[in-house]
């Protein structure tokens, strides 16, 4: 009993210490952003909030946070779409289905960095200037279209296709039954997938810092100004991402979650019937 014990208090201060780690640093940021003070760090001078004033009235940091909110938008539905595309494709058995699943997901295991020197690298040798649009655009979909399809994809597999089957016996077209039918028992995942596409559109860095060129989103402004100019208006403007970004994603989690209470699946619908 002892020995159990002592290996739970071994566990829980490993833990601690792991979250430490991870938070701490976050929890430091936060802190410096309140401080009166010109520079990043200690001594801690005064409690203000001029930092936050002056970043929500910075031009240039709202502009860059304009960007990376349109950007974010445009990545998450053309993502969700697609994901959308694949997982219903993924219904059916079809030749070279497991190797096309494996291409769809290599993506997720290359390193974020590679792709990104290997999408400019072509972007340059087809004489395309990088910009939001275009490079930059192509290269949060590289990365977020696999996050999209499994997101979607258990949601559309579980749902039982007798239903469809069904409906189709009684007479609705394939798009009656996609509308009426499939797409809403669906939809929290869809909901969730653009949410989730969207704050990894909005908070992605390296494959941005790349691709690019010489516009600005808010993850390449914070690293400007903490290049040239720190303070702790640097801190302000990361925690206030950090919070959007936390409140993006917690609009996903609540949607999955009152997706799987209201609307269950097709499959245990089914079976209590």
């Amino acid at each position: 009993m002892a020995q159990r014990s002592a290996s739970i208090s071994l566990l829980g201060f490993l833990s601690l210490l792991v979250y430490l780690f991870l938070y701490l640093p976050v929890a430091t940021m936060v802190v410096l952003s309140f401080n009166d003070s010109v520079s990043i760090g200690l001594p801690w001078v005064r409690f203000t909030t001029r930092w936050y004033s002056e970043s929500l009235s910075n031009p240039m940091a709202i502009g860059a946070f304009l960007n990376s909110v349109q950007l974010g938008l445009v990545v998450a539905a053309i993502s969700s779409v697609i994901g959308l595309g694949a997982a219903l494709a993924f219904r059916r058995a079809f030749r070279g289905k497991g190797l096309v699943l494996n291409a769809l997901i290599l993506p997720l295991l290359i390193p974020g960095i590679v792709l990104a020197v290997g999408q400019i690298t072509v972007w340059k040798v087809l004489d395309l200037l990088p910009d939001l649009w275009g490079s930059a655009l192509a290269g949060h979909l590289v990365y977020t279209v696999p996050f999209a399809f499994l997101t979607i994809f258990p949601r559309v597999h579980r749902f039982d296709p007798n239903i469809e089957a069904a409906a189709a016996d009684l007479g609705a077209g394939p798009w009656t039954v996609f509308a009426t039918i499939l797409l809403p028992r669906i939809m929290p995942g869809l909901i969730a997938s653009f949410l989730f596409c969207f704050t990894l559109s909005f908070d992605e860095f390296i494959r941005t810092l790349f691709l690019i060129g010489a516009e600005n989103t808010l993850p390449i402004y914070l690293w400007s100004i903490i290049l040239s100019n720190p303070s702790p208006e640097a801190s302000a403007l990361a925690t206030l991402s950090v919070l959007f970004s936390l409140a993006i994603v917690g609009m996903a989690v609540v949607t999955l979650r009152v997706g799987r209470r209201l609307g269950g699946d097709g499959r245990t619908r089914a079976g209590e019937r």
